[in-house]
């Protein structure tokens, strides 16, 4: 339910920021907003408690974010009235979303055992984006469980090109083998 109501503010409030000419900035604001809600519990334990008021959290907002643009301080003040503040981390990543179609970029989380080098980032694109045929903005995890290669996602779309993956698969065809 929070997704749905979620989507529905963000296509709003990226209307209002296309139409005025202010993506990145409300990007930015929402960006600052999702980072604070989540860094600090006690201010989403507060906002979200029944006898908090709509009033008290727009000063505590007004206060927190206080260089925010204006179709950013109204939509959180829209939130704060309609008691949504919870819906603030899915709203940012909805809007994100959105922003990015609008300027044909997809988002790729790219798995490696070790940290990227600009060299292998550089490759990673130019392999990549012609297959999706769109920009990438990748998001770079470390995990070592894969034991080498890269694990590609974009969107529902999984490149799994790990060295843990061609074991098990390399694994599997020699069980498969076997003479009993």
């Amino acid at each position: 339910m929070s997704s749905v109501v979620a989507k529905r503010y963000a296509k709003a409030l990226f209307e209002v920021a296309l139409e005025k000419n202010c993506l990145d900035q409300v990007g930015t604001d929402l960006e600052q907003i999702a980072q604070t809600f989540a860094s600090v519990p006690e201010l989403k334990t507060w906002v979200q408690h029944p006898t908090t008021a709509a009033e008290q959290k727009k000063e505590v907002f007004a206060r927190i974010f206080a260089n925010l643009n204006e179709y950013t301080k109204n939509f959180l003040d829209l939130l704060a009235d309609r008691r949504r503040e919870s819906i603030v981390q899915d709203a940012f990543a909805e809007y994100k979303r959105l922003v990015n179609e609008h300027k044909g970029i997809v988002e790729a989380v790219v798995t490696t055992a070790f940290p990227l080098t600009a060299t292998d980032r550089k490759k990673l694109v130019a392999a990549f984006e012609p297959i999706v045929g769109k920009k990438l903005d990748i998001t770079e995890k470390v995990d070592s469980d894969i034991l080498g290669g890269v694990i590609v996602q974009v969107g529902d779309r999984l490149y799994d090109g790990s060295l843990r993956t061609k074991l098990n698969r390399f694994r599997e065809r020699l069980s498969g083998n076997r003479v009993g």
